[in-house]
């Protein structure tokens, strides 16, 4: 992100931590998420039945760190439809499920925040990672894209926005204070986190645009110098938060809500709602083939309506009949129903689909195997 001649006010390439005693604001908000971190990590390893596995997957997967997730503030989306809780767009942002996951993001708001608050000062440093990483929650509420969302990356995607905007378009003093930066290299970057966003499953890509949108207004906003533009923009990002709040508690897409309404209802232990919800996502969408295998596995998993799941599950098999996790979730519903024989040769066969080992076939498989001796 830094040019090869940066030396500017005593600046140097990857330094940023250097920085950071004079960086409070950068520095809190990295504090505060590896507080948040290491509170999740601690009830996870506390309440799980295998502390040492848990602490070790903690490093590149969020399994089993979910219920305190949510606990502690995450983004899950019934509990904001059905509870009223927003105040989890504020704390998500803060949150992360894994070690890899904090790292990446610390390491983001480290580099960013430093130029940032070095051109814009701590407060509206704070300013534009709060209003972003709410804009990215709210995008990420709108368009449900996932159950549960948490992570810095949507705050952090604001400051690179923000930046680039004063790199290229601001006053010369401010240009000057930026010079160090490229602002080829820092577009370059936010295109590859979008690239990663559109193709990586787990990241919140809704979540990514509403922040980085954000960090670009609020750029604007800090790099003009009339008082009536200023004034204007502060209007329509008030105007476009309160916008996002009012879809997204009632969001149009009906398949999406049901899904995750159903999941809330069999986290509850209500199946007779949960099946109502899910009937109702798939009339809504009723060949979309990952809609028809989610429902089916949640209901496998809690071994109910194990019927209805099996007939989803060859629905969603007809239309992809060669993907390993469809496989898996028919393989492991069989198994549920007590016929693990030929439960088991699905379940291989998802393994050989899939190219490599997966953990939660595997862990299908061995247990397959266990009821049928």
């Amino acid at each position: 992100m830094q040019a090869d001649h940066a030396a500017n006010e005593g600046y140097i390439i990857d330094a940023w931590w250097r920085r950071l005693p004079q960086r409070p604001a950068t520095a809190g908000l990295i504090m505060l998420c590896v507080l948040a971190y290491t509170a999740t990590l601690v009830g996870a390893v506390a309440s799980s039945p295998d502390p040492l596995t848990t602490l070790l997957h903690s490093i590149w997967t969020l399994e089993g760190s979910e219920p305190v997730l949510i606990r502690l503030g995450a983004l899950e989306l019934t509990h904001v439809w059905l509870d009223g809780e927003w105040w989890r767009v504020v704390s998500a942002g803060l949150l992360h499920g894994f070690f890899i996951h904090l790292l990446l993001n610390a390491l983001a708001l480290g580099s960013l925040g430093d130029w940032v608050e070095h051109a814009w000062g701590a407060w509206r440093t704070l300013l534009i990672f709060a209003l972003s990483s709410i804009a990215g929650c709210l995008a990420s509420l709108v368009w449900c894209e996932s159950s549960m969302v948490v992570g810095a990356s949507a705050g952090a995607l604001g400051l690179a926005g923000a930046l680039l905007v004063g790199r290229r378009f601001g006053s010369q003093p401010l240009q000057t204070k930026l010079e160090p930066i490229s602002s080829f290299s820092l577009a370059f970057l936010i295109l590859v986190c979008l690239i990663l966003g559109a193709v990586v499953p787990w990241m919140a890509q809704a979540g990514h645009i509403g922040g980085l949108v954000m960090g670009l207004v609020l750029g604007i906003s800090l790099v003009v110098r009339r008082t009536a533009w200023r004034i204007a923009i502060g209007l329509a990002v008030g105007a476009s938060l309160a916008i996002l709040s009012l879809v997204g508690a009632s969001p149009p897409w009906p398949a999406a809500v049901h899904q995750f309404l159903g999941l809330r209802a069999l986290s509850d232990r209500d199946t007779t709602a949960a099946v109502g919800h899910f009937q109702a996502a798939l009339e809504s969408d009723p060949s979309n083939a990952q809609v028809l295998n989610t429902v089916a596995y949640q209901l496998a998993l809690e071994s109910r309506e194990l019927d209805y799941a099996e007939d989803i599950a060859l629905r969603a098999l007809a239309l992809e009949p060669t993907n390993p996790n469809f496989l898996d979730t028919l393989g492991w519903i069989l198994c549920q129903r007590g016929e693990p024989r030929p439960g088991v040769p699905l379940l291989r066969a998802a393994v050989f689909l899939a190219h490599e080992s997966v953990p939660e076939i595997s862990d299908h498989i061995a247990a397959c195997v266990n009821s049928a001796e």
